[in-house]
């Protein structure tokens, strides 16, 4: 997880969440056409505030903020989340950030945690993830994040999941159930 359990930031630190928060709770208190769709992006607002204040202020010590709190890390952390498809190499995301291969995969491992390759294999679990949420067969999956097959995805996907694509979405949707009687 990218964020710490729990934050507790006094407002007086971010001068700019004061006014967002007093839209936020205007709209939660009418009933106006929009209303939902106006504190939805509120929310995204109050979010990306607290982001770029946790970013700028450094306060991830280490993890997804971490790097994108770097610019030259954040160039390619993006790469890999616009692309989770391509056959991305250490050279090719150090080329992305404008480091050398070397000083790339420490300064990653240093602010983000864990490798590179290890930070696009979870990347690409997440997206698959999702994608399979939504519907999305194996083999489409597969080719969304950068496996040549479904049996390569399975591989991938049994090894840090713990089991195959299918029966980890017959377990979410199991839990589904459950949860909603």
């Amino acid at each position: 997880m990218a964020l710490p359990s729990m934050l507790l930031i006094p407002l007086a630190d971010l001068p700019g969440l004061g006014p967002t928060l007093e839209l936020l709770f205007a709209e939660a208190e009418r009933d106006q056409c929009g209303r939902q769709a106006a504190i939805d992006r509120l929310c995204e607002l109050l979010l990306i505030q607290l982001l770029r204040y946790l970013m700028d202020g450094r306060l991830g010590a280490t993890g997804l903020l971490a790097g994108l709190a770097d610019p030259k890390l954040a160039r390619a952390i993006t790469a890999m989340h616009d692309a989770p498809q391509t056959a991305w190499s250490l050279e090719a995301l150090a080329a992305k950030a404008g480091m050398s291969r070397a000083r790339f995969a420490a300064a990653f491992k240093d602010a983000v945690g864990v490798t590179p390759g290890d930070y696009l294999a979870d990347w690409r679990m997440n997206v698959s993830c999702t994608l399979l949420k939504q519907g999305r067969p194996v083999a489409v999956v597969a080719d969304r994040v950068g496996y040549g097959s479904p049996n390569a995805l399975a591989r991938a996907f049994r090894a840090r999941m713990g089991c195959a694509p299918r029966d980890w979405l017959a377990q979410q949707r199991g839990d589904a159930a459950l949860s909603g009687s």
